[in-house]
């Protein structure tokens, strides 16, 4: 148990130390110009969004300070009326409270900015509401709702085209996963936000990711695996110089070496880590450092060197006040000594321990050494001790799991205690009041008939109000109905239209494959027959003979321009290949494909419409861009695929072609409309062009 938190506790400190010292490297004087900025300037819509911008920066340098300023924006977009500034300052107290820890009046403010964000219609705050939400349930005790907020967050997102928060949600939701321990859905939802970070160049986050995802494997004891991302993760923050970073990935690879016994490899790791946490000054992080070695050479029986090292880490908790650290070198010394033969100072050790956890109120660590001491008690054949100490320790087990029941019942009490004093002083007034009775009666009665008559009246007129507010919302929602109805009629009527444009082109495809292209070619025959019968005319006909096998070879390129044979018969994939097949043996280009996942049919009419997608891309390089490579990637997930089309040609402004509603560029936005999907354009002059495409599948 023992050994279990120490390892526990050397994962998690490292990074809480990192933080800290980023927060002291803070700077105070762009604080204090600002705040004096904003002393001076009048009561408007922009003082607002300075004392919320002021209220981020006090954030991490004193929380008093910014749940002020947040109050100040709060009181003054009250105000002036300013709903979008009163929404942001409950998003930042909601942040702060929840840095702190107060995660029940974080989701409060929460909450409030939720109800807000959606009474504004403004979609991205919205956005921005349940992500949040989301991460302050779970990691509540109630943890539940975490999944369905971040679900409505992705939807928005993902209909908004922003990578970076995609990315950020599909790791969140891989933490919720691996919290409640389901571990397969954790490593799909990390592997998207990988792919998604690969795919779309956004990659400042993949670092963390790729650690987290190491973690899952650690849990599952994939040791192979967790060694691989973590190895990539440090590779990353290599690459980016974050030392801090990488000082906390060693501690986890020497961590991950002492799980698989590898105590060699595990110094070697815990000592690099030593080394990059002095160059940050990062004190609580070396200090970690030597429990970490204290375990490895307690293990290994070197219990002078791990005495030494729990020594070292000791004097630093206690000058510093660290009741945790310090619980963990005394447990970490109690456990040699015990190991040594040397019961008295063990004991003592633990009953130190034991002291500083009930002081500390930790009853999770007064359980753990209530269990060691039990433990070493029975071991050393003192059977009335041991039972002693694991009756405390089934008291403290008890005490933890029936809290929450104590202090609701406690608070019941209370309440009881109170209305039960209440209740005696009703009773004493009571026996003043009934000498005043007779006196009131009359007058009550006239009260009554009075307050009666105006009672109906008002339950009249709020009657009144009532029914006429609920027909205009009745009226309301009608009209709003009839618009969604007539939308729907539109996209019915576009769908048809599409879907009828297709089988038509189908249609004279077929006609002019099977129809003219056969009469052209019996055409030809009949030449054929004429000229073994009319030499004088040979020369004649053999011209008529090329000009009709020029024909045969344009109705075949109009055919199947208009419906490739491939696309119907073995479907779209196939059908692509041959496209960028003939692009390059025709047009000279270095045109690839590349696909990936399970190549299963798509319904015919979304084959027919990504391919005409694809083929208007890929028209609009050849018209327009004078390229010289083109590249097209289909990732073949579940639900959705993941396209991306690139080519090295001109480019061209996106916003100006937006604007100018050029018919190649409408085309391709309209079809993926058309299929639910959503497209994102990215291209400069000179630079090129990239087509980044997520369509949902059927």
């Amino acid at each position: 148990m023992l050994k279990y938190f120490i390892l526990i506790l050397a994962y998690i400190i490292p990074a809480v130390g990192f933080q800290t010292a980023c927060y002291a490297s803070h700077s105070y004087d762009d604080v204090d110009s600002l705040f004096q900025l904003i002393a001076s300037q009048d009561d408007n819509t922009a003082k607002v969004d300075r004392l919320i911008l002021l209220s981020q920066d006090y954030r991490s340098i004193d929380q008093d300070s910014a749940l002020m300023l947040c109050d100040q924006a709060l009181k003054l977009s009250r105000a002036l009326a300013y709903r979008e500034g009163r929404a942001d300052a409950l998003y930042k107290k909601s942040l702060i409270y929840y840095s702190i820890g107060e995660l029940n009046t974080s989701l409060i403010f929460a909450n409030k900015f939720q109800q807000l964000c959606d009474s504004l219609q403004d979609s991205i705050r919205l956005a921005k509401a349940y992500y949040h939400i989301g991460n302050i349930t779970r990691n509540h005790s109630n943890n539940k709702p975490a999944l369905d907020n971040y679900k409505k967050s992705l939807r928005i997102y993902l209909d908004k085209k922003d990578t970076a928060a995609m990315i950020a949600i599909y790791n969140s939701m891989g933490n919720y996963f691996r919290e409640i321990t389901t571990y397969d859905s954790a490593v799909i939802y990390f592997h998207d936000a990988i792919n998604l970070c690969e795919l779309s160049g956004r990659g400042m986050r993949l670092g963390k990711i790729l650690c987290n995802l190491a973690e899952v494997y650690l849990r599952l004891e994939e040791f192979e695996n967790a060694g691989k991302y973590l190895n990539m993760s440090l590779e990353f923050y290599e690459k980016h110089g974050k030392i801090a970073n990488m000082a906390i990935l060693y501690t986890k690879l020497g961590n991950l070496a002492n799980e698989e016994g590898d105590y060699v490899r595990a110094m070697e790791y815990y000592h690099q880590a030593d080394i990059f946490y002095r160059e940050v000054n990062d004190a609580r992080g070396i200090h970690d450092i030597y429990i970490n070695y204290g375990i490895i050479f307690q293990k290994q029986g070197k219990y002078n060197l791990a005495l030494k090292n729990y020594n070292l880490a000791l004097v630093y908790y206690r000058k510093q006040n660290i009741a945790e650290g310090t619980i963990t070198s005394w447990q970490g010394k109690a456990s040699v000594y015990y190991k040594q033969g040397k019961f008295e100072q063990a004991l003592i050790l633990y009953d130190s321990c034991l002291q500083l956890a009930i002081e500390s109120t930790d009853l999770y660590r007064q359980k753990e050494i209530l269990g060691n001491m039990s433990e070493m008690y029975f071991d050393a054949g003192d059977f009335k001790k041991a039972f002693i100490f694991h009756v405390r320790f089934d008291k403290i087990n008890d005490s933890i799991f029936n809290l929450e029941k104590a202090e609701i019942v406690s608070d019941l009490m209370f309440k009881y205690e109170k209305e039960r004093d209440q209740a005696h002083i009703l009773s004493l007034e009571n026996e003043n009041l009934f000498k005043d009775l007779r006196i009131r009666t009359r007058t009550n009665q006239r009260n009554v008939y009075f307050f009666t008559g105006l009672g109906i009246i008002i339950i009249a007129l709020f009657l009144f109000i009532f029914f006429r507010y609920k027909a205009k919302k009745e009226k309301i929602i009608t009209s709003q109905k009839i618009r969604q109805l007539e939308e729907e009629k539109k996209l019915l009527a576009a769908r048809f239209l599409v879907e009828g444009q297709e089988e038509e082109r189908k249609r004279i495809a077929r006609e002019l494959h099977d129809g003219l292209g056969v009469l052209l070619s019996a055409t030809k025959m009949q030449f054929s027959a004429i000229s073994d019968k009319s030499p004088e005319n040979k020369a004649l006909i053999e011209k008529a003979s090329k000009f009709l096998d020029q024909a045969s070879g344009d109705v075949r390129k109009i055919s199947h321009n208009m419906m490739p044979g491939l696309l119907t018969k073995l479907g779209l994939y196939e059908a692509l290949e041959d496209l960028f097949d003939n692009l390059a043996d025709t047009r000279g280009l270095n045109a690839q494909i590349k696909l990936s996942g399970i190549k299963e049919r798509l319904p015919e009419n979304q084959e027919i419409m990504l391919y005409r997608i694809i083929q208007e891309m890929v028209n609009n390089t050849l018209k327009h861009a004078d390229a010289k490579q083109i590249e097209l990637q289909i990732n073949v997930r579940q639900e959705w695929l993941d396209i991306r089309y690139s080519d090295d040609g001109k480019g061209f402004d996106v916003e100006e072609k937006q604007e100018q509603k050029t018919l190649g560029l409408q085309n391709i936005l309209s079809r993926v409309k058309f299929l639910n999907g959503s497209v994102s354009i990215e291209s400069a002059p000179a630079k090129g062009c990239v087509f980044i495409m997520q369509i949902p599948v059927s």
